[in-house]
């Protein structure tokens, strides 16, 4: 199979003008042949997308989005081209009926003669949108190379209904994200050119889009927004599922979220970032001085008498830290950026750097007046949504506190960024695996973490919140395990499986591989969890409920142990059962068993879904 790029297809117009709606019959997909390469044209009410051929060293695929109902593809081409699907002769105008399941060979004959092979799989998505959008180069590269890389260009939304939501020029769209920006799969940042409210969220110009790169179930983000939804933490973000193609090319499956920002819509408080440009011209200018001090960073502006509010606030990695406009440092050493406002004025960040420091001294004295400073409610179901889910990062990062002004308290939330949770991430000793394990003492664990929820998890007053609220979320619970998971599964399955043979070839293991091969089995580890953490919960926090159920079907399931030498042992484990058992080895010589697929060293907590394979590396 000769193997070519589709940036070249850009030249034709992968979008319409906001002013050039057509009346198209609906899934009206045109196959196209450019300098030997094919493609597709979606046609929709309202508006017309092209989908590259996407190529692995196997063959190609054309992963086609949920509002193409029909198997037929009408061919246009033009010239003296000609293509043949499995050896048949397909003349212009002429309509080909794909299959899924099923490989065709397509030879493409230009006008000089030249022949071009492609095998070819057809993929559909199901019951989520598409998103279109196309860079301004027409490519990605400049884009990839560096996170702070922004490019203008265009966007278009397409339900599953086939017409058209949304689609206008886009300001921007940069990376976004720390770890998960290493990855091959980018997450995104995107501007529009006016604010909606796309896909029935919250009106708004910034949005998300989560790569979902570790999340093995690819819900672990919606599933954590669900709960603090439930728990009512005011201004929680929402989003839902996309499939994402950028000039063309299928990226995957995605999630369209929500940005945590002060705004209407958003995080509603009162807005220091507009009152600070209406006063200083030099902001909208981008001409306005900043300052960097030891403990905090920010611009020389004037501001008004009333610095009391509104802040937006995130704990942030201290390596982090360094690229954000405002922010402080605490007296022991914990990192805030100001994202609201994002140019603070001196006055401004030593207003809410000395709110925090006396939170800090309070809760480190384990002084009942931190109540009246730091919101219990709110800190209490954000601690209930972390403690649940048992979330990496908490205390660490991505943790956001606000406080509006003429209000006495600090607000924790909204919550964001669940893909280290729901037993997704394996520390060296598994700790977040282990559903009876607590984030209480995270700030043991990592010296960059914040220890509020150390200090006041004992006081009363929070203890009596927490039994509270946990027992009011459990018949969530019980839907979500009992059809809701279940759900959502079944309106994402499709994606996944094209996501999957979009990426399988990026992954390595170690590089927040799926911890199992097969979907469903990803979709069982996620019941598994949240049945055994809530378990785990109800006995600690004394909430009495029937234990819930781990999913297991009966089934016997094949569990390998290799070495490089060769197979050491295959025994049979039933299906969601503990794998308590590993073959004994020469530490001298091996360094540990570890799941091959995902790399990830052996732990008990995992159980076994599907056939594994655990390999047992040689040192050195």
């Amino acid at each position: 199979m000769r193997k070519r790029g589709c940036m070249g297809l850009m030249l034709a117009t992968a979008i319409v003008a906001a002013c050039g709606f057509y009346t198209i019959k609906q899934n009206n997909v045109q196959l196209s042949v450019d300098e030997g390469m094919p493609w597709l044209t979606i046609r929709v009410d309202g508006s017309e997308n092209i989908v590259c051929l996407w190529q692995d060293e196997e063959k190609g695929y054309f992963f086609l989005p949920s509002c193409v109902k029909s198997h037929k593809i009408r061919l246009e081409v033009g010239g003296e081209n000609s293509v043949r699907i499995d050896g048949a002769l397909l003349e212009p105008g002429e309509t080909f009926v794909w299959e899924e399941e099923r490989d065709y060979q397509v030879q493409i004959t230009d006008s000089s003669y030249e022949q071009y092979t492609y095998d070819i799989a057809f993929m559909r998505s199901e019951h989520i949108p598409a998103v279109f959008i196309d860079t301004a180069s027409g490519g990605l590269d400049d884009l990839h190379d560096d996170k702070s890389h922004e490019e203008t260009g265009k966007i278009c939304v397409v339900p599953e209904n086939g017409t058209t939501e949304y689609q206008n020029d886009l300001l921007r769209i940069s990376g976004r994200g720390n770890n998960t920006w290493e990855y091959e799969k980018k997450p995104y940042a995107i501007k529009l050119k006016e604010a909606a409210p796309l896909l029935g969220l919250e009106r708004s110009d910034r949005w998300q889009l989560l790569a979902l790169w570790r999340e093995s179930s690819k819900m672990d983000n919606k599933i954590a927004m669900d709960l603090a939804t439930e728990l009512e933490i005011p201004y929680t973000a929402q989003g839902t599922w996309i499939d994402l193609y950028m000039n063309g090319e299928y990226r995957g499956i995605y999630f369209l979220m929500e940005s945590v920002t002060v705004g209407e819509g958003r995080v509603d408080i009162h807005n220091l970032e507009k009152e600070n440009k209406r006063q200083n011209p030099s902001l909208v200018q981008e001409t306005a001085e900043s300052y960097a001090e030891e403990n905090s960073k920010g611009y020389l502006l004037e501001c008004g008498p009333d610095v009391s509010g509104g802040y937006l606030v995130e704990k942030v990695h201290p390596d982090h830290w360094e690229t954000d406009l405002s922010g402080f440092r605490t007296d022991r050493g914990d990192h805030f950026a100001i994202n609201g406002p994002k140019h603070a004025s001196r006055e401004q960040v030593a207003y809410i750097r000395d709110y925090v420091e006396e939170i800090d001294r309070l809760a480190q004295s384990g002084d009942s007046a931190v109540w009246e400073k730091l919101d219990l409610a709110t800190f209490t179901k954000l601690f209930l949504v972390d403690e649940i889910t048992l979330e990496m990062d908490a205390g660490c990062a991505s943790m956001y506190f606000y406080k509006d002004r003429g209000e006495d308290k600090l607000y924790a939330g909204p919550p964001w960024d669940y893909d280290n949770a729901f037993g997704e991430y394996d520390s060296s000793d598994g700790f977040y695996l282990d559903y009876c394990g607590s984030i209480v003492n995270n700030s043991d664990r990592q010296a960059i973490a914040l220890d509020w929820y150390q200090k006041l998890y004992g006081t009363p007053d929070m203890q009596r919140q927490i039994r509270e609220s946990y027992a009011a979320a459990l018949p969530f619970f019980e839907e979500l395990l009992e059809s809701g998971i279940d759900r959502y599964a079944d309106r994402i399955r499709s994606s996944v499986g094209m996501d999957d043979a979009r990426w399988r070839g990026g992954r390595k293991p170690g590089d927040g591989s799926a911890r199992y091969e097969n979907y469903d089995a990803n979709v069982s580890y996620m019941k598994f969890f949240l049945a055994n953490r809530l378990n785990c919960l109800c006995e600690r926090w004394d909430a009495p409920h029937e234990p819930f159920t781990a999913p297991a079907n009966g089934e016997m399931h094949k569990v390998t142990f290799s070495v490089y030498e060769g197979v050491v042992e295959t025994i049979e484990v039933p299906d969601g059962a503990a794998l308590t058992y590993t073959p004994e080895y020469d530490a001298s010589l091996y360094q540990g068993w570890s799941y091959k697929r995902s790399g990830a060293p052996y732990n008990p907590h995992i159980p076994v879904y599907e056939d594994m394979e655990l390999y047992n590396a040689k040192w050195g």
